[in-house]
């Protein structure tokens, strides 16, 4: 094996698999038990012993003011994170003790004893979350290239500005009349893209596309596309690799002849730790970047139907809050919404901090952004349809998701609800939370048949 061999494995291994976390667990514990065996002096318990305590509580302190008094998280850690953080802080402190006091063989398992506890630490406290799947997801090397689109549709265009034409008219009955021809790929192709923006002149990262097989082949039929949004922070990226979004859609695809709808996934962030709302402001022109910018360029770009049923946005925490308040907003662009733990209304820290810096410092503003009074402006929605999902143990933003989830049903829209079994606000909720959405949408988007009731 080379080095390019070697190196492409590592950045692929799957870091939140059962054997990957077991083995590292093993030898963590190996080495633990080692420094925890008496010493010749037989005195080993008068230091060992405070060490496991005051490091177990140092990291229980730690996590409770970092997690729920900081509120860093902006969702209160699991007891996954409060008790591995808190072995993890045990054990630095009975290595470093060992460094200090013992000898020079217990020194070297002492720090290969905190390497492998830390690593064991954060390898649990990832796959409880959902974040990182591989080690190049962790280092940012996602290891996505340009996407090589079928066909460029500006071309296509008379007037160059994506407006829709016949061709692309939306087909409810798309599941039906589709035929797929041999030689279809059997997965879809996922990719970067740039999405200039022209008019917001907002500065966005890449984005991601992803092209189900039926899009992949000649004469392929017009499509629905869903505009899908990651949290904060996160990148377009997150929703690809940690929302295992290829591998929800080419299952369904595969059991729908290559039918699934071109997933677009813009950057409304600006940068990991931006949060400019989904609103137009000093923070950047995130509204109009989606809306105009984004959707322009698919339209340009990639065969997609006409229509507002052809047409669903989504996202997870900051990015469900953004799906709420573009299709509450412009029922006439989006048909649909998936919600996956979203806020009640877009805010910073503090509201006082939303309204200094995103809205010039009027309430009135902030006010008329949230999604409540846009929907009390518009009244009753005709034909708009709304997935909320949320984790079972994600108390904070299972409270906002009731709190919307019922506030859209009274105005008329169409609402799903879903609970993730043994999740929280994480990557696990949000994989499962788009997996239900897609369930829910496939019919609506002409590519299924409807499920019987029972």
């Amino acid at each position: 094996m080379n080095s390019t061999s070697v190196t492409h494995w590592f950045e692929n291994l799957p870091i939140t698999t059962l054997p990957v976390l077991l083995t590292v667990d093993v030898v963590a514990a190996v080495l633990v038990i080692a420094l925890l065996l008496p010493t010749r002096k037989g005195h080993w318990w008068r230091w060992i012993v405070p060490a496991v305590v005051v490091g177990a509580a140092a990291g229980g302190a730690t996590i409770w003011y970092v997690g729920d008094v900081q509120n860093a998280f902006d969702v209160s850690p699991t007891w996954v994170d409060r008790i591995w953080t808190g072995a993890a802080f045990a054990a630095v402190l009975v290595g470093l003790v060992n460094i200090v006091r013992a000898g020079a063989v217990r020194k070297i398992l002492a720090i290969l004893m905190i390497v492998a506890t830390v690593l064991a630490a954060g390898l649990a406290i990832n796959r409880d979350v959902g974040e990182f799947l591989t080690p190049g997801q962790l280092l940012g090397l996602n290891g996505f290239r340009r996407i090589l689109l079928p066909q460029d549709r500006a071309h296509t265009r008379a007037d160059g500005k994506g407006a829709a034409t016949t061709s692309d008219a939306f087909d409810p009955t798309l599941y039906r009349t589709w035929k797929a021809p041999a030689g279809m790929p059997t997965k879809g192709r996922v990719g970067e893209v740039a999405i200039p923006g022209t008019v917001s002149h907002f500065a966005a990262r890449d984005a991601m596309v992803y092209l189900p097989p039926a899009a992949l082949v000649k004469d392929a039929p017009a499509l629905p596309v869903v505009i899908l949004m990651s949290g904060q922070p996160a990148s377009p990226s997150s929703v690809i690799d940690a929302g295992n979004v290829p591998e929800t859609l080419n299952a369904l695809a595969a059991k729908n002849h290559g039918l699934a709808p071109i997933v677009v996934v813009p950057d409304q962030l600006g940068a990991s730790e931006d949060n400019p709302m989904c609103v137009d402001s000093p923070l950047g022109n995130s509204a109009t970047y989606i809306l105009t910018d984004v959707t322009t360029w698919i339209r340009q770009h990639l065969h997609v139907a006409a229509g507002r049923q052809a047409w669903a946005v989504g996202g997870f925490s900051q990015g469900a809050t953004c799906s709420i308040q573009f299709a509450s907003a412009h029922p006439d662009v989006f048909g649909s919404f998936i919600d996956v733990s979203g806020q009640e209304y877009p805010t910073l820290d503090t509201d006082e901090q939303a309204v200094a810096q995103g809205f010039h410092g009027s309430t009135a503003a902030f006010d008329a952004a949230k999604p409540a009074t846009i929907m009390a402006k518009h009244g009753t929605y005709h034909d708009l349809v709304g997935v909320f999902a949320v984790g079972q143990f994600d108390k904070k933003y299972g409270a906002n998701t009731r709190v919307m989830s019922a506030l859209a049903a009274s105005h008329g829209i169409a609402v799903t609800r879903y609970i993730s079994p043994g999740s929280a606000h994480d990557w696990t909720t949000a994989t499962n939370g788009f997996a239900r959405g897609f369930e829910v949408l496939y019919p609506r988007f002409g590519l299924s048949a409807a499920a019987a009731r029972p």
